[in-house]
């Protein structure tokens, strides 16, 4: 299940993620995952305890994120480039004839 939020720091955006959070514990799934994290980031500060299930799921992440001793501060770290992997060329491999048989070598008396 793709779960989508729209500007999480906006009044709609918090207020969608408030409805959201209502009967959940966590953005997907029953422990904290990358989803969590990703919608932490994307929070500017703390939400206001208007809304109370944002406010509610924030706090406890940023805790866990805390006794991890994780921290939920941009890096400075940039990934750029393609996700799909380079092929990689190997080359051939040569064979000795040592290690070729012949049907009379296996059967030989």
């Amino acid at each position: 299940m793709t779960v989508t939020f729209y500007d999480p720091s906006s009044a709609s955006g918090l207020k969608k993620l408030n409805e959201y959070l209502l009967s959940r514990s966590y953005i997907t799934g029953y422990q904290v995952s990358k989803d969590d994290l990703t919608v932490y980031a994307a929070l500017p500060t703390a939400p206001s305890t208007e809304y109370v299930n944002v406010s509610r799921w924030f706090n406890h992440i940023d805790a866990l994120l805390r006794i991890s001793g994780v921290s939920g501060e941009e890096s400075s770290v940039t990934v750029k480039g393609s996700l799909v992997a380079e092929p990689v060329s190997t080359p051939p491999v040569k064979v000795s004839q040592s290690l070729v048989f012949s049907r009379e070598r296996l059967f030989a008396p």
